[in-house]
């Protein structure tokens, strides 16, 4: 009786071994091609130019078109834009080329939305 209960046992030792080795492979094939992507994958090697409030001619522009980075109340209607050209240029442009940009009909990245120069009232 012994005889025919040891190679049951074995049966399960090794069936539960096999379990284990492919299951321990499998994490490792998992974890593998986890750091592949992760090394694969092109890192930035300099970070994206920001353009900040303080930006030299880029700020006499804002002022003098008072311009917002954010857009203005629904009710105003913005008539400029200054968008950013893919040779990185910085252009004031019609609201319409501007929206244009946004929505991606045209080549570039809108930058900030105007109300244009403020009108002057000349007196006598």
């Amino acid at each position: 009786m012994t005889d025919a209960v040891l190679p049951t046992q074995r049966f399960r030792v090794v069936v539960q071994a096999i379990r284990s080795a492919s299951t321990a492979g499998a994490l490792t094939l998992l974890v593998g091609f986890g750091a592949l992507n992760v090394i694969s994958t092109p890192q930035p090697h300099e970070p994206a130019e920001q353009i900040g409030m303080q930006s030299g001619p880029l700020d006499d522009m804002m002022q003098l078109n008072r311009c917002s980075f954010t857009g203005f109340d629904r009710d105003v209607i913005p008539s400029k834009a200054i968008v950013r050209t893919p040779e990185g240029e910085t252009e004031l442009v019609s609201f319409d080329r501007g929206w244009a940009v946004f929505s991606g009909d045209v080549a570039g990245e809108l930058v900030a939305v105007c109300l244009g120069a403020p009108k002057t009232t000349t007196t006598s």
